[in-house]
């Protein structure tokens, strides 16, 4: 493992856990200061609970055979002195297999039985059904165990061919898979549909995900993985052969499940050490692979920069033995080099500005906070300083100005409690346009729309529908809230321009992201239904299945949509309320304060040293504010 990938990986994860510590310590200073507020707390938590379950994903895509495990052992796992996922020549892992670190719970190896493909349910559902899965316990310190436990991930299993060809597993009209059938009328296919391996690796432990997928057949019988869980990668090593070139299926699989979705994509031209001729020089070699690197770039329509050339297996043996050239050889370094400065970076750089734009408003509100705070107090101790020496009518005339400034106040905040009887109607009614039973009614009209008509005709509208009926309830829900942002804006700013209550600008609710995820879903079914491969009557069962994953991945946009509709509805009134409430407490104190002092003079002094003292605790609290605010930037 390279000394600059495992550091670049330490270093994002320090920096994560040093940001969510910084959150952390905001929310605390918050509830010191303010006491709990709910909302502020909330978001604060969720934030840095995010930050610490975030994980760095890297997804290894390709057809079989192109060296992907090889290459994930040579990358990240050559200081385990051997493989530690099962890499031999042919097909080697048959499922899609996920390698993560949860020190919640033991080192294992998990499998889904490929019959649950039948079900509708999808993988991030069986995720969270430990009882569906067969879990094998691992022993990181017994390599041997640890090798026979991964064999498992290569176990295929007798199917008959007509059971293949409706889970999408088998193609009788492909050659290539043709010869497959026995006379008996069974293949063989994957004996597990998705593995998890929990593995304590200081590289998962720091919050790197691995993702390995083994097969234009595998995507494409697995909607989640080419609708959701390869988009969602934050890079995708794009895994070529050198001695087969750019292959028909390959191109099918950059082009459908690659190029279009992944965040950052590369393309790996592995094997290299075909080309190494003892009969040519150096730089002929180099030569012949700089020739198919650069045919590579031609054919998949990327920069030159963006393809890479290696011998996976050449740098795990180098790695293993030491042999400080073969790995310079075998090409490793640069993939290491663009994993280290390029990938994770751009993660860090994207976590930092989701952070800063969900803390920095709070921070700029809690400073303005301490400034009015700061001032209010300093302007009483002025005023009290001022009726030093004075008579008691000149105090009663200062308590009666006031009273006055108070009682206007209070007919203010009544008028907003109205107000706010009102938007919290209305925010009732905004929830009812994303609810649960809002949701499982759309859902259950769009699998009406296409029951009866599994074709690639019915769906594309089934899909249509969905997204129609779901558009229609995010931009009512939309406009509900502009109204309220107008009602909220016009009542606090009467706070602001009759009291001096500082300015508060609450955003408006943006569900834009949930109806460009529908959009995106709409052209997902339009390139799906494009393809000739999808449009055979055996095809219907992958149909379904299709169906039922751009389900799943609408439902998980409204409801996120819901659920950022509930937050805005939080930010919107909670620290409003907070805010008058402490003005209305700042307001009591003072009178009671001079109400204290017209019945007892010699308090005036006592008070004037409290207010010191509380302006010296503020500007501490200031200070600390501050300091705190630093963490973000640091």
């Amino acid at each position: 493992m390279s000394v600059h990938l495992e550091q670049e990986v330490a270093d994002f994860s320090d920096r994560r856990m040093r940001l969510a510590a910084a959150i952390t310590d905001y929310a605390e200073w918050l509830d010191r200061l303010h006491g709990i507020d709910l909302e502020r707390t909330l978001r604060l938590a969720d934030t840095a609970t995010s930050l610490r379950q975030d994980k760095l994903v890297v997804a290894f895509v390709a057809e079989f055979s192109r060296g992907k495990t090889e290459l994930i052992n040579a990358l990240f796992f050559a200081d385990h002195g051997q493989r530690l996922l099962p890499s031999d020549a042919g097909r080697t892992t048959m499922c899609p297999t996920e390698l993560f670190a949860n020190a919640d719970e033991a080192p294992s190896l998990m499998l889904l039985p490929i019959e649950t493909r039948r079900r509708n349910e999808s993988l991030a559902h069986l995720k969270r059904m430990p009882i569906e899965w067969c879990r094998i316990a691992v022993d990181p310190a017994d390599s041997r165990q640890m090798q026979e436990s991964l064999k498992k991930l290569t176990e295929t299993k007798a199917m008959p061919a007509v059971d293949a060809i409706e889970l999408g597993l088998w193609n009788g009209e492909d050659p290539g898979e043709r010869h497959q059938l026995r006379a008996d009328g069974t293949v063989d296919v994957p004996a597990w549909r998705y593995a998890m391996v929990n593995y304590p690796h200081p590289l998962l432990q720091a919050g790197l995900t691995v993702l390995d997928t083994p097969g234009l057949n595998a995507l494409g019988a697995e909607p989640e993985l080419t609708l959701s869980v390869i988009p969602n990668a934050h890079a995708v090593m794009y895994m070529l052969a050198t001695d087969t070139g750019v292959t028909r299926s390959d191109l099918e699989i950059w082009q459908k499940h690659v190029s279009r979705h992944a965040h950052y994509h590369v393309a790996i031209l592995n094997k290299i050490d075909m080309l190494w001729d003892e009969l040519k020089s150096d730089s002929e070699v180099q030569a012949s692979i700089e020739r198919q690197a650069e045919e590579t770039a031609r054919v998949l329509k990327l920069p030159r920069s963006q393809v890479f050339t290696v011998s996976a297996q050449k740098a795990l043996i180098a790695k293993i033995r030491g042999d400080a050239a073969l790995r310079v050889r075998s090409g490793i370094e640069s993939l290491e080099y663009l994993l280290a400065h390029q990938v994770i970076p751009a993660r860090r750089d994207m976590l930092y500005h989701a952070v800063n734009h969900e803390v920095s408003a709070l921070l700029d509100e809690s400073r303005a906070d301490m400034a009015a705070r700061i001032k209010r107090s300093s302007d009483e101790l002025i005023q009290l300083t001022q009726l030093s020496g004075k008579n008691r009518e000149l105090i009663e005339q200062t308590r009666a100005t006031l009273q006055q400034e108070k009682d206007s106040y209070d007919a203010t905040a009544n008028q907003f409690r109205t107000t706010r009887k009102t938007l919290q109607a209305q925010g009732e009614h905004l929830m009812t346009h994303l609810s649960e039973d809002t949701l499982d009614a759309i859902l259950k009209s769009g699998r009406e729309a296409i029951e009866g008509s599994w074709t690639t005709h019915g769906l594309t509208r089934g899909i249509r529908h969905l997204s129609e009926k779901m558009n229609e309830r995010l931009g009512q829900a939309s406009k509900q809230a502009d109204s309220m942002l107008d009602a909220l804006d016009q009542a606090y700013a009467r706070f602001h321009r009759q009291h001096g209550l500082p300015k508060m600008q609450v955003p408006r609710l943006d569900l834009g992201a949930y109806r460009n995820r529908l959009a995106a879903l709409v052209r997902e079914t339009g390139e799906f239904c494009k393809d000739p491969a999808n449009l055979l009557l055996e095809k219907r069962f992958m149909i379904r299945r299709f169906y039922a994953g751009l389900a799943e991945e609408a439902r998980k946009a409204f409801k996120l949509a819901r659920q950022e509709a509930e937050r805005w509805l939080r930010i919107a009134l909670d620290p409003i309320m907070t805010r008058i409430r402490e003005h209305k407490h700042y307001l009591d104190s003072r009178l009671g304060s001079l109400q204290r002092i017209l019945e007892n003079m010699g308090t005036l002094h006592n008070r004037m040293a409290q207010i010191k003292a509380e302006i010296g605790s503020l500007r501490n609290e200031k200070a600390e504010l501050t300091q705190i605010a630093g963490q973000f930037s640091a």
